[in-house]
């Protein structure tokens, strides 16, 4: 019995042509449509962080009738020695009223396991800060973050990297 070929016709293999080039130009489009407004991300000089270093971060709101969800990112190694990570956090408007908080982010699972994507030693994960938010007036807002974890010398050692993100709430 002899098998049987596919046989495009030139009918079908347009046909094909155009589900490829639906496919492309959606997933184009979905990455272009990106809601991220700010991400700011800064490297922690031998991933020991300074309780007196404070990471400051500009964002500039245009327009205060928009929400907002605000992030931060933690790359921490393999050899953090908690499981969480309390910040100390002062958000400085324009004008008007500071906000300070603290925060805790839990970084692994009570039996150890980190939360987030690793690579090698370093795990990666986006922690939720605050959601559907808006910004009272447009202007140069300046988040600033201090680690607030007690540790001797006051220095951290793991985490490599924190951040930002500001993103457009749907």
């Amino acid at each position: 019995m002899k098998a049987d070929s596919l046989n495009l016709s030139k009918g079908s293999s347009n046909l094909l042509f155009l589900i490829l080039l639906a496919l492309f130009v959606g997933l184009f489009t979905a990455s272009c449509s990106k809601k991220s407004v700010v991400e700011d991300y800064r490297r922690i000089h031998n991933s020991e962080w300074h309780q007196d270093t404070v990471m400051v971060f500009d964002i500039n709101i245009p327009d205060p009738k928009k929400v907002y969800n605000l992030s931060f990112t933690v790359r921490n190694e393999g050899r953090y020695a908690y499981s969480n990570l309390w910040l100390f956090v002062t958000i400085t408007p324009p004008a008007g009223k500071v906000l300070t908080d603290t925060v805790e982010l839990t970084l692994a699972k009570p039996n150890g396991e980190w939360l987030g994507s690793g690579l090698g030693d370093l795990y990666d994960r986006k922690y939720p800060y605050r959601q559907t938010i808006f910004f009272p007036e447009n202007g140069d807002y300046s988040i600033s973050v201090r680690q607030g974890m007690r540790t001797p010398n006051g220095i951290l050692k793991g985490i490599h990297d924190f951040g930002i993100a500001l993103d457009k709430a749907l």
